[in-house]
């Protein structure tokens, strides 16, 4: 597991790329761990994608596919990325 000083430079490091409008960690429960956004935001935000990878992962395991690793969504708005290792979910909206 990732220990607090790593989990928040990587939310730095991320936060600090252009175009990035915001970074969430949080456990595979959903819950925050560390975030640059608001707090209400952080957790609807953690709630859905922790939602959505809970889904993806169910598609993984029915087409055979492994371990899910990583998703992008393409929106209107830019795209967000999230990772999935470590039974953590890092979340980048850019």
């Amino acid at each position: 597991m990732i220990d607090g000083k790593s989990i928040r430079a990587i939310v730095k490091r991320f936060s600090s790329m252009e175009g990035v409008r915001g970074v969430i960690v949080c456990d595979q429960e959903g819950l925050p761990i560390q975030s640059d956004l608001d707090t209400e935001t952080t957790e609807k935000t953690a709630a859905y994608i922790t939602s959505l990878i809970g889904r993806a992962r169910n598609i993984c395991d029915a087409l055979k596919e492994g371990e899910l690793a990583f998703v992008r969504l393409e929106t209107e708005k830019g795209e967000v990325m999230i990772a999935n290792t470590e039974g953590l979910n890092l979340i980048v909206l850019k």
